[in-house]
């Protein structure tokens, strides 16, 4: 009412001078809510946030009528050639068409910067009107750093601990759980089967980046010719105002031959035998050749995953430049590890220390590698279990990858380095306390009859640490002593969309679970089943589908190994 008061009797003031002849100016001041603006303008990032590299939402308030804002990323305005932005750090340049965006009342108040330059960086807001101008400004920091972490993989780590920007489950779905608390989840459609498609039609989504689909060059993942994906993606990812990530072929090298034909498009015909649609250079058909458009306008980064089983540094750094010069567009490693088979000289194990310390050096090196190249936009890590035999595939000398125990969640000396590398200078890093860390007992013995020839083999942190480990986390060390791996003799579909599983009795055992998923991964369509029985069957399954099953024996709360997997077709 007085703000009111003053403006009506400076105006009554400014009229009776002009009718006397006076000239009378005032000057424009900043009133209350002005002053709010400057300290709360900026909404997306949240002061001293951690957000994944690449493009970046801004969000701000742009509610007071007459202004005009623009939005500065590290006190520079930044600069759009039509709908792109130019990046920089990517070496592209402005040009004398270039702009920068100003917004008004009635825009939205919402826009991108893009940034890849792990650091602290900033947003400046501007609002301009007449001869008042407000700044705001809000400090926020940029890692690549991610995790891949399916369902089944722990339910008991925090991607906080891990200091994660960004993490993928390989689901459209986030878990909404405390293990994701603060961590943005990237949504992916794995494929092209009917509950992918029903699960794009209810995606929801707070991310501003969507993953293709899932190694689709190989029949055990996605399993999509390149047509088929093209498709696909045109339906349901094309028309999404996200930016889009390539699917993730399984080979490499960053030279598939399954993706240049994803981005670039190839011919395609008809198969003489039985009419099916398959690629021009399998069946050369040119009665029935046609050209499919590739999808190179409508992906905003190239997808890389990177397994060998060697260490070769130099490989990955050569895989990622690989891609760069064939589409020079920013990469997303979205999963990168080591595998390994025991009694091999490709054992990776998780008690061989010695190849535990090769690992660790060697994921430092890649992740100093990859945060200092701009044309990385994202990497994350693929964490085996430590005891990797009883997970994904049949390589059973992979632990020594794992950077958190499944079952307790217990971290690794791997995990407590990723948690503390790959992060922006001057970011309140979370850490892992010694109580929070998985101690490696050998299987032949256990923490009451641990003899000093084995308590030797441990480092003498671990000893430390194992002194203190709580009961739970003893527990958890001893489950692979008390119950062995269970072993199924048989896995068969047995009457329409059933299979029937059994497996030997384990010494021990109370009762079993019976997981199951359409993926070897065991991360799509997921479900797990108890039984104190020998066998289960399981119904209501898909017609011509694959599907993965595993079983474990179950003591008390205590979980022995999974099983080897056993992969069956829906045939009846």
């Amino acid at each position: 009412m007085k703000k009111s008061i003053k403006k009506i009797i400076s105006l009554v003031i400014a009229m009776a001078l002009t009718i006397s002849g006076i000239t009378y100016s005032t000057v424009a001041k900043a009133d209350e809510s002005e002053g709010s603006w400057k300290t709360d303008a900026v909404k997306v990032p949240s002061e001293g946030q951690l957000v994944g590299a690449g493009y970046i939402d801004v969000e701000f308030d742009n509610s007071m009528e007459g202004y005009t804002y623009t939005v500065y990323l590290d006190g520079k305005p930044v600069y759009w050639n039509g709908n792109d932005i130019v990046r920089e750090e990517l070496g592209e340049k402005k040009t004398d068409d270039s702009v920068t965006k100003t917004f008004t009342s009635s825009d939205e108040g919402k826009t991108e910067v893009y940034a890849t330059t792990v650091s602290k960086h900033e947003i400046t807001v501007k609002a301009k009107k007449d001869n008042v101008e407000l700044t705001s400004v809000r400090n926020f920091y940029v890692s690549k750093k991610g995790l891949a972490l399916g369902g089944d993989m722990s339910d008991k780590i925090k991607l906080s601990k891990l200091n994660c920007s960004w993490y993928y489950n390989w689901s459209t779905e986030a878990f909404n759980k405390p293990l994701d608390k603060g961590v943005q989840h990237i949504p992916m459609m794995w494929g092209s089967g009917d509950d992918n498609k029903e699960a794009m039609k209810n995606l929801v989504t707070t991310s501003n980046y969507i993953l293709g689909f899932n190694e689709p060059d190989i029949g055990s993942q996605a399993n999509m010719q390149f047509f088929e994906a093209v498709d696909i993606w045109n339906q349901y990812i094309k028309p999404l105002n996200l930016r889009k990530v390539s699917p993730a072929p399984a080979a490499p090298g960053g030279d598939s031959v399954w993706l240049k034909r994803f981005i670039r498009g190839d011919y395609i015909c008809k198969n003489p035998w039985d009419g099916s649609w398959g690629l021009y250079y399998d069946y050369e058909d040119d009665a029935t050749k046609k050209w499919i458009e590739g999808e190179n306008e409508d992906v905003d980064a190239v997808s890389l995953h990177y397994y060998r089983n060697v260490i070769n540094l130099q490989g990955l750094i050569e895989a990622v430049d690989t891609l760069w010069n064939l589409y020079h567009k920013p990469i997303w490693i979205t999963e990168m590890s080591l595998f390994g088979r025991k009694g091999t000289e490709y054992d990776f194990s998780y008690e061989n220390e010695e190849k535990r310390a090769e690992i660790q050096k060697y994921l430092e090196g890649a992740m100093e590698a990859l945060d200092a190249n701009p044309h990385v936009e994202r990497y994350c890590w693929f964490s085996y279990d430590i005891d990797s035999s009883n997970d994904i595939d049949s390589s059973d000398g992979s632990g020594g990858t794992a950077m958190f125990d499944y079952t307790s969640g217990a971290y690794t000396e791997l995990g407590r380095m990723y948690s503390s590398k790959g992060n922006p200078e001057g970011y309140n890093t979370e850490t892992i306390s010694d109580d929070e860390m998985f101690v490696y007992v050998p299987e032949t013995t256990t923490p009451e009859t641990t003899t000093p020839e084995t308590t030797a083999k441990l480092t003498t942190s671990e000893t430390e640490t194992k002194n203190n480990i709580t009961n739970k986390q003893e527990k958890s060390a001893t489950k692979t002593v008390l119950l062995k791996q269970v072993k199924i003799k048989k896995a068969k579909n047995v009457k329409k969309k059933s299979v029937k599983i059994a497996w030997n009795k384990v010494a021990k055992a109370k009762k079993y679970q019976v997981q199951y998923a359409m993926n070897s991964k065991f991360t799509k369509k997921v479900k797990i089943k108890t039984t104190n029985k020998l066998t289960y069957t399981v119904k209501k399954l898909q017609k011509k589908k694959k599907y993965y099953f595993r079983v474990r024996a179950v003591l008390n709360g205590i979980n022995g190994k999974w099983s080897k997997t056993r992969k069956v077709i829906i045939k009846k």
